[in-house]
């Protein structure tokens, strides 16, 4: 038998299949991370905080608009047969475009107070439904091609939607001097073009127009209260401390604008993490699918994104500081002195998440709308006594530190019974 060795590992289907969706996501991600020096010196401080709050206005309401249909996509995929995904597909649409028409209306009726308590301008009120509308399309067509396990479509879509943006931004800001109008248009430009591959790829794959079935629209009605209840959670939780910081400190968006690179720094992890859990949680499904399920090989999972994950959080905290030193525009460098706790609280939260991928899989609804609204008090707790008493970004900071160690204990405790695999070596049964 032939020793193994780095070369015959290489040559493995699945690392193979592991490095791309790896390589895909975290070099996406990547990229615009290398173009911070770029937009940390075209644009102001100011700027970036209205950026940063448009981008956040996003990730609070694509959950909403999503209903439960992108996790549900991921697990119903190796659950359903060909025609029954199809039906499945189609009907489960129907409520995102209902909810993304009710969205335009609340945030309509609400435009002036968010331009009031946040400085929002005008055009935002219909930019941000639409623009989250195109984004959980493009997210939608991500994990279809994902479990389809086609890896060249999957990084030829990612990064090509990415390349776009970040294209469209350097001409937007640069040549037609649009500040920070150029990187919104760049984002929502990029996302009507995904929009229209992911409409062509769907009717060619035919997984649209099959029969619409109440009973899938009613069962993900009811599967969606938890999944979006989890998914507010994990926006108040990333991302409600810029609006708090907003809110209490009245500068313009001057002091949300410095914070938010540094969780754009800090959030690399969480990078790290989807892009492995891009790969890992396909996995975990086909073997959770099985009649016999292999918890030797889900252990070897886990604990193979454990091990990543810690590696990672080593680099960020040993090179981030000569980021800051040596590439971002010196109006930023206060942000260095909080972002070892938001990068530390993020990596607690990359470790929560990959406990919650038994609870997806069985859809235990009652304890993922438990977890997330505990998450959700929280995180806003948190938010409020540490950003109001301090008000400033080191108090946000605090926040998702305090939180997000609160937030690891829990999920540990809640969902110690699913994965008591971890230390057990035979279990014949399955785990629900």
């Amino acid at each position: 038998m032939p020793k193994p060795n780095l070369l015959n590992y290489l040559k493995n289907p699945a690392a193979r299949a592991l490095g791309v969706y790896t390589f895909t996501n975290f070099f996406g991600k990547g990229v615009a991370f290398l173009l911070l020096p770029y937009f940390t010196t075209v644009l102001s401080t100011a700027d970036m905080g209205t950026v940063t709050l448009f981008s956040n206005a996003l990730l609070f309401l694509i959950p909403f608009i999503s209903m439960g249909a992108l996790q549900s996509a991921g697990v119903e995929y190796f659950k359903l047969d060909k025609k029954q995904f199809r039906d499945f597909f189609t009907s489960s649409l129907l409520l995102p475009i209902i909810v993304f028409i009710l969205s335009l209306l609340v945030f309509y009726g609400t435009k002036d107070f968010l331009i009031r308590q946040y400085k929002f301008p005008i055009n935002f009120w219909w930019l941000i439904p639409v623009v989250a509308f195109l984004s959980f399309i493009g997210q939608h067509v991500v994990i279809i091609i994902r479990n389809e396990e086609n890896k060249k479509r999957f990084m030829g879509v990612v990064l090509g939607r990415l390349f776009l943006e970040i294209a469209l931004a350097v001409f937007f800001i640069s040549t037609m001097q649009m500040a920070w109008q150029g990187r919104v248009n760049a984002i929502a430009v990029s996302y009507a073009a995904m929009l229209i591959f992911a409409l062509y790829y769907f009717i060619k794959q035919r997984y649209l127009f099959g029969q619409i079935k109440m009973q899938y629209i009613k069962d993900e009605l009811v599967f969606s209260v938890p999944v979006v209840v989890m998914q507010l959670s994990t926006f108040c939780m990333n991302y409600s401390d810029t609006f708090f910081l907003a809110r209490f400190t009245g500068d313009n968006n001057t002091q949300v604008g410095i914070y938010g690179i540094a969780c754009v720094f800090a959030s690399v992890i969480i990078t790290l993490s989807s892009a492995f859990l891009q790969y890992i949680h396909p996995k975990i499904f086909k073997l959770l699918a099985q009649p016999q399920v292999d918890y030797a090989a889900i252990r070897k999972q886990f604990l193979l994104y454990l091990g990543v994950m810690c590696v990672g959080l080593a680099v960020l905290l040993l090179l981030v500081p000569v980021a800051y030193l040596f590439i971002i525009n010196k109006n930023y460098a206060p942000g260095l002195q909080y972002y070892y706790l938001l990068c530390i609280g993020y990596f607690f939260w990359t470790i929560a998440y990959l406990f919650f991928t038994f609870l997806l899989y069985y859809k235990q609804k009652q304890k993922i709308l438990l977890l997330s609204i505990s998450f959700i008090v929280i995180s806003l707790a948190s938010n409020y006594f540490f950003i109001k008493n301090m008000a400033s970004a080191a108090g946000a900071a605090w926040a998702v530190f305090f939180s997000y160690t609160i937030v690891l204990i829990i999920t540990l405790l809640v969902t110690a019974k699913q994965m008591r695999f971890l230390y057990t070596k035979t279990i014949t049964n399955k785990i629900a």
